[in-house]
Formats: structure tokens, C-alpha cells, sequence
């Protein structure tokens, strides 16, 4: 034991003389989660609005009736609509919009007739998201429009008819025909509309109604909770793969030779050389846990979170001991794991919440460590889960992590025996 303490001496004073790699692994998921947290954590006032210009050809009732309607307080929360004139195309040139609508010339009375219509919509190539807000928006806005004329089909050709008449306006029993013609529609509808059977209301987790909403640092904290588990996960993987490659670079260099030459036997290598890699993690997940606590600020289960992080532990190094055991080189080894561990970590959702994966990758999430890793963490802290409910965490990274662990350190005494001999 007390040459194995030595080992593990040795290799975290070398890691100390130069903690660049380590500093910014470990730096990385901070960043990572802070940016995020930035960008998406304000409250709903700094959401940026999506910039739609309405060039009206037509001036009708019905034109000038949906421009007024986006005015609306719920509306104007998400949309800036402007109403231009034909320098509409060239203020989305310039970038002044993420679209332009244009509205053809007799809408309203193509409208009233039920005839074909289209509403033109013209996309800013420069932005990205906000233009296909608008298109899909103004989709939207069509189907209500065609699915409102099939049902009123009656009463609107009425009103059309009206305004095809011009004169001094419709008189009292036209008015009442139009009415009577609208109520016998939505008497129609009624039972297929009335009540809907389906309701949507947003209220915000843990707020009463009426309450003012959470403060904006709230909101960047709970994104940043929300990043953070996975990326750490991440970077504990690539922590322990670095320690793990000096085994390979010391053989490289020779330096393992004289190591062997010493009354260490080459299982106190492989095993003092796991032991750094463990501690060096252990190490890093201690620091980033304390962060997570500050910016949390609520209390967790420890035994939890031991169990939880002993097994992310041993999945780690286990990973490494393999990955380098089986490798011909250091660099193959290095390239061989950056590659898995970025498919793990985009399938097990490290940088994207699971939830917001395509279907396929969510079917394949649970094939990832990181994935049993982050989710356990992820309950920890957002939902106060204790043991039981991290058993199944703990047992599957065990479940991965303890034959990897067989494997990788039979694989490295193999490999360290054969390049001392060579």
C-alpha cells in the first residue's frame, strides 16, 4: 500500500507542475453551463422578438384588422410587426426584419368570396431561428383564416355581397340576415367546438398565481443546474482518460522502464496508475460539486451522491484502462477515445438535454454512461433523490464500470509488460 500511495504521489506532483490540460478540462464545463445560462436564463422580457414587416396591398377591412390584431399585448410580447410600405424589401436587405409579409391587393374581398388566396412571405437569409418563427407564424394564421372560411362560408359570402353592393350601407334586415346566417353556423360547430376539449395554461413551476415571476438570476441559475451535470460527466471521462494515457507516454519515454526495474511489480503500476486516474477525478468532482452547490443552494442526499459518484468513478477509469490496454499507441488510444467519448456524450445528452433529442438518439441515450451519470446527478439536485431512487443509476455504471475495469487492467499489465520487453 505504501508503494502504490507513492505511485499515486508521484503522478498528482507531476500533474501539479503543469495544470493547463487538467485547468481547462475542468474549466470547460463551468463555461460551458455559465454561457448557456447567460443566453438562455433571462426572464421573458430580453426574449428576442422576432421582427415582422406587413406590406398591405390591399387596405381592406380584414387587412387592416389582422395588422391591428398582432398589436395585441400577448402578441406585441413576441412580435415586433411593422407596417411598411414597397421599402419593405429593401429594409430586410438591410436586416432590419427576419421577414416580410406581404398581403396581396383584394384580400379581404377574395376573402369574403372564398376564393384562393396567398400570402406572400419573404425570409431574412441572414438570421437563423426568428425568420422561421415568422413563416410558420403566418402558416398558422392561414389555416385559422382557411379553416374559419369554410366554416362561416354562409355568412361571409353575405358580407362580401354587402360590400360588392357598396350604396349607403347594409340596411337593418340585411344586417339581421348576415347574424342570423353567423349564429346557424356556429350552432353547427358547436358541438365539435364547444367546450374544447382540450386546455392550455403556462403557470410557472413553484409560483403562485398572481406572484411575480422569478427573478432573472433564478432563471440563469436553473439553466445552469441543468447543463452543468452532463458536461461534468463529460469532462470527469476526459480527466480520467488523461491520467490513464501517462501510462503510454511514460512507456514511450522510458520512464516505465526504470519503474520496473525497481522492486515494484508491474500489477502496482497498473493499479497505482488506476488509483491517479480515480483520484484525480475524485478530486475534480469535489470542486465541481461545490460549484453546483453554490449556484443550487439546496441541500442533496450524501449518500446518494457518494454511491452515485463512486460509480461514475469506477465507470471512468474502468473506460480508460480499457481503451489504453487494447491501444497499440498513445495516439491511438487518444483518438479512439475522443471519439467515444463524444459519442457518448452527445448521445447521452451531455450537451443537449435528453428531452430536446431526435427520438432515435433518445433510444439510444441509455447505451451511454454519461447518460446514467448525468440523469442521477440531474435527480439529485433538481428533484432531492435519494438512494433508492439512484439505485438503478449506480447499479448500471457498475454494471458497466466493473468488467471494464477487469478488462482494462489485465490489458494494461499485458501491454506494460510488453513494451518494457520490447
Amino acid at each position: 500500500m505504501h508503494g502504490l500511495a507513492l505511485l499515486v504521489a508521484k503522478d498528482l506532483r507531476r500533474e501539479l507542475r503543469s495544470p493547463l490540460a487538467l485547468g481547462c478540462t475542468l474549466a470547460f464545463p463551468v463555461i460551458f453551463s455559465s454561457l448557456l445560462a447567460l443566453t438562455f436564463g433571462a426572464s421573458g422580457e430580453r426574449v428576442p422578438r422576432v421582427v415582422l414587416l406587413v406590406e398591405d396591398l390591399d387596405h381592406s377591412l380584414l387587412s387592416q384588422a389582422l395588422v391591428s390584431a398582432a398589436g395585441h399585448e400577448r402578441i406585441a410580447r413576441y412580435y415586433d410587426v411593422r407596417p411598411v410600405g414597397p421599402q419593405g424589401r429593401a429594409a430586410l436587405e438591410r436586416a432590419e426584419a427576419s421577414a416580410l409579409l406581404r398581403i396581396p391587393e383584394d384580400f379581404g374581398r377574395e376573402y369574403l368570396a372564398g376564393r384562393p388566396l396567398e400570402l406572400e412571405v419573404i425570409r431574412n437569409p441572414a438570421q437563423g431561428i426568428l425568420p422561421e418563427i415568422a413563416e410558420q407564424s403566418v402558416q398558422v394564421l392561414a389555416d385559422a383564416l382557411s379553416a374559419a372560411s369554410r366554416a362561416l362560408r354562409q355568412p361571409l359570402a353575405q358580407v362580401g355581397e354587402l360590400v360588392e353592393a357598396g350604396g349607403d350601407g347594409p340596411s337593418a334586415a340585411e344586417v339581421a340576415a348576415v347574424a342570423v346566417a353567423a349564429q346557424e353556423a356556429s350552432r353547427r360547430m358547436e358541438r365539435l367546438v364547444f367546450p374544447p376539449r382540450i386546455t392550455f395554461e403556462s403557470v410557472e413551476a413553484g409560483v403562485a398565481a398572481g406572484s411575480a415571476p422569478p427573478a432573472s438570476r433564478k432563471d440563469r441559475a436553473n439553466v445552469f443546474l441543468l447543463i452543468l451535470p452532463g458536461v461534468a460527466v463529460w469532462s470527469l471521462f476526459l480527466i480520467g482518460d488523461l491520467a490513464m494515457r501517462d501510462l503510454l507516454t511514460e512507456m514511450a519515454q522510458g520512464t516505465l522502464r526504470r519503474q520496473v526495474a525497481s522492486p515494484l511489480r508491474v500489477w502496482q503500476l497498473v493499479l497505482g496508475k488506476t488509483l491517479f486516474a480515480a483520484t484525480l477525478a475524485t478530486a475534480s468532482l469535489v470542486v465541481l460539486s461545490a460549484i453546483g452547490w453554490v449556484a443550487a443552494r439546496r441541500p442533496i442526499d450524501p449518500l446518494g451522491f457518494a454511491l452515485l459518484s463512486a460509480a461514475v468513478i469506477l465507470a471512468l477509469t474502468g473506460f480508460a484502462a480499457t481503451i489504453y490496454g487494447a491501444a497499440r499507441s498513445e495516439r491511438q488510444g487518444a483518438t479512439l477515445s475522443n471519439l467515444l467519448l463524444l459519442a457518448f456524450a452527445f448521445a447521452g445528452g451531455s450537451f443537449i438535454p435528453v428531452d430536446s433529442l431526435p427520438a432515435a438518439l433518445r433510444d439510444l441515450a441509455p447505451l451511454s454512461p454519461f447518460y446514467w451519470g448525468g440523469q442521477g446527478y440531474q435527480a439529485l439536485i433538481a428533484e432531492g433523490a435519494g438512494v433508492a431512487e439512484l439505485l438503478p443509476h449506480v447499479g448500471i455504471l457498475v454494471a458497466i464500470g466493473g468488467p471494464l475495469f477487469a478488462v482494462g487492467t489485465l490489458l494494461l499489465g499485458r501491454r506494460v509488460r510488453r513494451g518494457v520487453m520490447a
